[in-house]
């Protein structure tokens, strides 16, 4: 019950996040990996800063967002022998890494909760005499756990003589479609962008009957990964509002209500299909979200001398904060499936059920417009990425600070 619990405030947390980020740039965040950098972070404070890391993940509470992450780690994206390269389902990675100065050292309860609650392990770097070094290994790591999709991911600087630990995790996720799109049937098409430009776009089809849902004011379509093992079941879901315009308007109707968001219960019926198209897209997108976790409550653990993370580190010199929030995800979708990678890294600083629809006879599903997507784990629930298509074009990668 408290897994279900956390997954429902995974699931609200995502939905936050696409609409406190939502411009009209393509987007693509994981929420599972920034659940998981906070969750480990949240079990090295203390006081009120624990209070605030586990109101902003959700009313479920500490004990059950530590659960999710452990299952997450220990069963549901576990390394699997039966990946992609071995005829089954998608190919999963998650990480957990912490990063601790050598003159320092994990407190004594703290340290097993990190190694085996989150599997993380704890790699000794000398961030005092040689923080660029430091930096090297760890983006090495981030590089190595998401298949070389991500590199370079702590910009020059992030890290310096006084950073006592970092926090990561890494997610690598590669997925055939069960049922692959007919590369000979993509054609260019026209894509309507939000400022009421447009382009021409490699559009994929099929005549093939789809998972697909109307509902109010927007459709769902569902397209499942190719299965293989029983603990390997993906779906990636396309939002798609009735209006050429209407995606910030359907962001909003979704975080009121999260409940709306389909699952493999609430979309279980194949429809055919009269006009169907779905354009390809890569998504690149960086951010530190320090200023994002601010905006949507989540405060104390960057402020001094408030922060208090005293659970974290044995004699460490100075209280410390967060001083930055970096997350990096890429998403590339095409005929045969999706590859997507994600990094979060949290820096510390020494301080100064819905009803299935009745059966529709025949659907139109064309996205030409700007849409929502999803990535869902269909046996845990959680949401692993989420994002939005405003120019399938555009593959470049953004930074917010």
């Amino acid at each position: 019950m408290e897994l279900a619990e956390a997954v429902r405030d995974e699931t609200a947390m995502s939905l936050r996040l696409l609409l406190r980020l939502a411009r009209d740039d393509n987007l693509a965040v994981s929420p599972l990996s920034l659940h998981a950098a906070l969750a480990l972070l949240g079990a090295g404070a203390r006081g009120a800063t624990l209070d605030q890391i586990v109101a902003f993940l959700g009313p479920a509470g500490g004990p059950a967002h530590a659960a999710l992450s452990s299952h997450v780690v220990l069963r549901c994206l576990a390394n699997s022998p039966c990946g992609e390269d071995r005829g089954g389902g998608p190919t999963v990675r998650f990480a957990n890494g912490v990063w601790v100065d050598s003159a320092l050292r994990l407190r004594a309860a703290y340290a097993p909760v990190v190694a085996e609650d989150y599997r993380a392990e704890a790699h000794p770097v000398s961030f005092r005499d040689m923080p660029e070094e430091a930096r090297r290994q760890i983006n090495s790591w981030f590089e190595s756990a998401t298949a070389g999709r991500i590199k370079d991911f702590l910009p020059k600087g992030s890290v310096d003589r006084s950073t006592p630990v970092v926090l990561g995790n890494a997610l690598y996720f590669k997925g055939s479609w069960q049922s692959k799109f007919d590369a000979r049937l993509t054609r260019p098409d026209i894509f309507y962008l939000p400022n009421g430009g447009q382009v021409s776009a490699p559009f994929m089809s099929s005549g093939k009957r789809q998972y697909i849902a109307s509902r109010p004011g927007y459709k769902v379509l569902k397209l499942p990964y190719a299965g293989g093992c029983q603990d390997r079941l993906f779906s990636m879901y396309i939002y798609l509002p009735d209006e050429l315009q209407g995606l910030p308007g359907l962001l909003h109707k979704l975080c009121s209500n999260p409940a709306l968001l389909e699952n493999s219960f609430t979309l279980m019926n194949k429809v055919p299909v009269g006009a169907f198209g779905l354009p390809k897209f890569t998504v690149s997108y960086k951010m530190d979200a320090k200023e994002t976790l601010r905006d949507l409550g989540l405060r104390l653990p960057f402020e001094y001398p408030a922060a208090d993370f005293s659970e974290m580190l044995e004699s460490a010199p100075e209280r410390t904060l967060v001083s930055a929030v970096f997350h990096e995800s890429f998403v590339e979708v095409n005929e045969e499936g999706t590859e997507a990678s994600a990094a979060t890294a949290v820096l510390v600083a020494a301080g100064c059920a819905m009803t299935p629809p009745a059966p529709v006879q025949t659907v139109d599903f064309v996205a030409d417009h700007p849409f929502m997507f999803l990535i869902r784990d269909e046996l845990c629930g959680v949401l692993v990425f989420a994002g939005q298509v405003t120019n399938p074009l555009l593959s470049r990668q953004i930074f917010h600070g």
